[in-house]
């Protein structure tokens, strides 16, 4: 069966506008390194198993005698990681 000469001229259009695509791609992309995720996820669960561990033992872990502090080093462990994401690319 003939096609019509529309849907040529859609076909067409549509393989201009790709090839248009692949030859006009930014040239800096840039992207984060590969150690960037793993770090950014391992800083957060890190900082969670401070306070859980904070909060079980009463501030004795795992810094002894550190007390309230052991909060401190988790949440900002945490927030390290999730300020982390803000640069993920």
């Amino acid at each position: 069966m003939p096609e019509s000469k529309k849907r040529k001229k859609v076909v067409q259009r549509r393989k201009e506008q790709a090839r248009y695509k692949q030859e006009h791609q930014p040239a800096g992309v840039k992207r984060s390194p590969r150690w960037w995720a793993p770090l950014m996820v391992a800083l957060a669960l890190i900082g969670l198993l401070i306070v859980v561990l904070a909060y079980i033992t009463g501030g004795n872990a795992p810094i002894p005698g550190f007390g309230n502090g052991n909060l401190f080093i988790g949440i900002g462990l945490m927030l390290a990681g999730f300020l982390m994401t803000m640069g993920w690319k």
